[in-house]
């Protein structure tokens, strides 16, 4: 989803999508858009149980979580100002520190304030939708960056103004998802055999159910006009989100399920880097835009499709290459280093059983 933006081929960068273009944006905002920021926001919750936890064991709490926020918000605005307008660094960081609170509270008031947030945002969400439904034809605003890609000065006017409005809109659904990754975190959700097979089998066939229930009318519409305007399909993709969250969560555990794990080994890798590899995504292809001289709406979305697998498989070898050396990737380092105030050990004293570096399951 933000390799489009990155290339100027975004909602932020045209109204509307035709051809080939309209059929992969319609693709990509019934099958991704909303749903993975969802599962990055729950489990960016789960992570911060986890790092609580390990606090607590080097007898550190909230003081060492409010650095690593903090570091992580200096990272967020010099990823949004220097690199790109999309940045979500920087949200996680300010909503974050709303997270120190909750560290001593219990189970039950940790989920009653994540699902109360999460219903806020639904009605918040629908109400929106539903405004761009009823005026389809008049969409409340135009391309953001229509006159081209936007420099330090105009991204740093987006994070005043459009970032500042999301934050507001977005962060009750977005907070209310880290308060619920945190719950998840405490009571085990993600333990092996915390969830029966069979209940697991049925949140996968309903989530499914519900997730393309929800994004049909957006395959309608397309049909009768193959035009794509993001505004009008606000609602769709948001609904959608939530229950196709769900059901990739689902999926994935009955994959991984029963001792077969190891067949995302790879992957496992990727995401043992994921801060590294976020920074690096953009850092490569706003590189390669600037580099190559790409004039926004230059490439159709089909080629920046191409571009995002290849990115994905560079990235996953070389995640792999380095942690057969490195016990973390290079930015992860760093944030450990701002967390702790002191250097963490990064080489890798030998290779893991496995032989990729990585401790085995």
């Amino acid at each position: 989803m933000n390799v489009p933006e990155m290339a100027g081929n975004g909602v932020l960068f045209r109204s509307a999508h035709e051809g080939s273009d309209a059929l992969i944006r319609l693709l990509f905002d019934m099958f991704v858009q909303t749903k993975f920021y969802t599962i990055f926001a729950f489990l960016f919750g789960m992570s911060f149980h986890l790092f609580i936890r390990s606090a607590g064991r080097r007898g550190a709490g909230a003081g060492a979580a409010a650095r690593r926020f903090g570091a992580l918000l200096v990272f967020g605005a010099a990823h949004a100002i220097l690199l790109w307008h999309g940045d979500i660094l920087l949200t996680y960081a300010l909503l974050g520190f709303l997270l120190l609170p909750f560290i001593r509270r219990q189970d039950e008031t940790v989920a009653a304030w994540g699902w109360s947030l999460i219903g806020v945002a639904i009605f918040i969400h629908t109400l929106l939708g539903l405004s761009l439904l009823i005026m389809p034809a008049n969409p409340i605003s135009g391309p953001v960056f229509a006159d081209g890609y936007p420099g330090p000065a105009e991204r740093i006017e987006y994070l005043y103004t459009d970032v500042a409005v999301s934050l507001l809109l977005n962060g009750v659904e977005l907070f209310g998802l880290f308060l619920l990754g945190m719950y998840a975190g405490r009571r085990g959700w993600f333990n092996p055999g915390a969830v029966p097979a069979r209940r697991l089998a049925a949140i996968q066939r309903v989530s499914l159910a519900v997730g393309l229930t929800a994004a049909a009318p957006m395959a309608i519409a397309y049909a009768k006009e193959p035009v794509y305007h993001f505004e009008p399909h606000y609602l769709y993709i948001f609904l959608s989100g939530k229950a196709l969250a769900v059901f990739y969560v689902a999926t994935l555990m009955r994959l991984a399920g029963g001792g077969r794990s190891a067949r995302f080994r790879p992957l496992a890798a990727v995401g043992r880097m994921a801060f590294t590899n976020y920074l690096t995504q953009t850092i490569l292809t706003v590189g390669l835009v600037y580099a190559l001289r790409i004039e926004p709406g230059a490439l159709p979305l089909w080629a920046t499709l191409l571009w995002s697998a290849a990115l994905l498989v560079l990235q996953t070898y070389w995640s792999i290459r380095w942690l057969r050396r490195y016990r973390m990737g290079p930015f992860e380092w760093i944030w450990r280093l701002c967390t702790w105030l002191r250097a963490p050990a990064m080489r890798r004293e030998a290779a893991g059983a496995d032989g990729t570096g990585m401790p085995m399951p």
